[in-house]
């Protein structure tokens, strides 16, 4: 544990040494999460990504598994594991471990254990040097592979605390994929679908969020191979990237999805901001989409519309048009059902209520006055007069609900890419005879999960911030030097602040 007697802070301005310069307290240091589904191969992938950080950019790796931190602790919610269990007895345990500790100490309690780890390793790993009485942080060629997090509070903490040096790595592999792995540890299909439904989105504010949480990673990583090197040429490219040791452009996917996301951007949908692109076999841009209000005359409500724009959050009250009707509907029913005598009449709409809303009966029903995303991309392509959509792909940022998958499969569209799973979506089921998850190319439409840079990092990782060439040849960096593009400094601002202010100051004073 960190030294609680330490209570000097350093301050590089004390130390009386202006050649110390605002790059040199920056850190080289990265903090890297892993989140996935059960199955996915998250542990497999951290391993990689170790490898390549230690063989190619000569970094210490220092992996922490969150399993081992939640066995550490357990007894402490009276949850005990003895490493004898069968693999869904110890998935179980440390499920109910993780929820029950999340529950005692709050919700980002595993990922403070992770921050610990991190701080205690730092200080006993020559992570500070001695300057005076204060313990001076020092830049270090250090990673932490934290594997895995299952809560987007964790998440949030982390990029809170390490800013610029933290980066998530979103894990995935088909379903099928996923249920063989755990067969082969000996998992009843029965089990699967238990462990499966819990691990992802757990019905408890303490519980296990990996749906919501996956959506915030930097990079996208399929493992569904049974051998490691398309994964390691994955992982090479993003640590590339991370490092900028040559010059990388964005892939088709990067490329359409990161369209698609500035699509979202302009939805002013008050329940979730949903953007599609769709691109002709060839890789042509043919039309593009949001979730939002029509217009008459074609098209969606923007903010050139100015007074004009009557989008629900300045329309009738700002209110969601499709849960005030919900909320009528489920008055009506209340109602119905009292007068009916089926139900006490006191007090019978709040219960009823949240009946109706733990079925999936609340999904069925839409009232919302805006166009989905990908509805308004096919209808721009008509719009446009423009051809390309038989043989297409949709690229969009959430998975199609099903009204707007039969669309998609009867627009000729043959493929489909998306990045947040939608758990309310029938599609797979109502259309499993047009539908298919595999990526394959055959006359079903694939519908698969994005593999890529996450399109908020477009910009931070692939704009050139230096010269690219160099005596008329293009530069590299070597990787066992090489920074990250992004890096935090390891003072606060008010200590940059005074290293400026006490550099100009002694400038001046020269002058003089």
């Amino acid at each position: 544990m960190a030294d609680p007697k330490v209570k000097n802070i350093f301050n590089p301005a004390n130390t009386q040494d202006i050649s110390i310069s605002l790059e040199e307290r920056e850190t080289n240091e990265l903090v890297i999460a892993l989140v996935g589904p059960v199955a996915s191969g998250v542990s497999k992938t951290g391993e990689v990504i170790a490898e390549i950080l230690h063989n190619i950019f000569k970094y210490e790796v220092e992996a922490i598994r969150v399993s081992d931190l939640i066995k550490s602790v357990s007894s402490l919610v009276d949850v005990s594991t003895d490493g004898t269990e069968t693999e869904k007895i110890r998935v179980e345990k440390l499920q109910d471990a993780g929820t029950k500790l999340r529950k005692k100490f709050g919700g980002n309690y595993l990922a403070e254990k992770c921050i610990d780890h991190i701080a205690t390793h730092r200080l006993e790993h020559g992570g500070y040097k001695k300057v005076g009485d204060a313990l001076v942080p020092t830049p270090k060629r250090q990673a932490y592979i934290i594997d895995s997090v299952k809560h987007p509070s964790e998440i949030s903490l982390l990029n809170d605390v390490y800013g610029g040096i933290f980066w998530v790595f979103g894990v995935f592999a088909p379903e099928d994929v996923r249920e063989g792995r755990l067969k082969e540890k000996g998992v009843s299909s029965t089990d699967i679908e238990t462990i499966f439904e819990r691990d992802e989105n757990e019905e408890v504010g303490h519980g296990q969020k990996v749906r919501d949480s996956i959506q915030h990673a930097d990079f996208f990583v399929r493992n569904d191979q049974p051998n490691l090197e398309q994964l390691r040429k994955s992982i090479k490219r993003y640590l590339k990237l991370i490092f900028g040791t040559e010059i990388i452009t964005p892939t088709r996917d990067e490329t359409a999805m990161y369209n698609a996301a500035a699509a979202a951007a302009g939805s002013a949908c008050l329940s979730r901001q949903v953007g599609a692109a769709i691109y002709s076999k060839d890789g042509e841009l043919i039309g593009k989409g949001r979730n939002d209000v029509p217009k008459a005359g074609g098209g969606l409500y923007s903010f050139e519309d100015d007074d004009k724009d009557h989008r629900c959050y300045q329309w009738k009250g700002s209110k969601c048009h499709n849960d005030a009707h919900k909320e009528k509907l489920y008055r009506e029913i209340a109602g119905s059902l009292s007068k009916a005598g089926l139900v006490p009449k006191k007090d019978a709409f709040p219960k009823i209520r949240e009946a109706i809303r733990q079925t999936d009966v609340k999904n069925l029903i839409e009232f919302s006055r805006a166009v989905h995303a990908e509805m308004d991309a096919i209808i721009s392509v008509a719009r446009g007069g423009k051809s390309g959509l038989v043989g297409g792909t949709l690229y969009c940022t959430t998975f199609p609900c099903h009204s707007c998958a039969r669309h998609i499969v009867a627009s000729g569209i043959s493929r489909t890419v998306y990045i947040e799973p939608y758990p309310k979506s029938l599609a797979k089921e109502l259309h499993e005879d047009a539908i298919t998850t595999k990526d394959t190319g055959e006359k079903s439409v694939s519908f698969v999960q994005y593999e890529g840079v996450a399109p908020k990092n477009m910009l931070r990782l692939f704009q050139y911030r230096d010269d690219r060439k160099e005596d008329g040849v293009a530069k590299k960096r070597p990787p066992a030097s090489a920074s990250p593009v992004s890096r935090s400094p390891l003072d606060g601002y008010y200590q940059r602040e005074q290293m400026v202010v006490q550099k100009l100051h002694e400038l001046e004073n020269v002058e003089e």
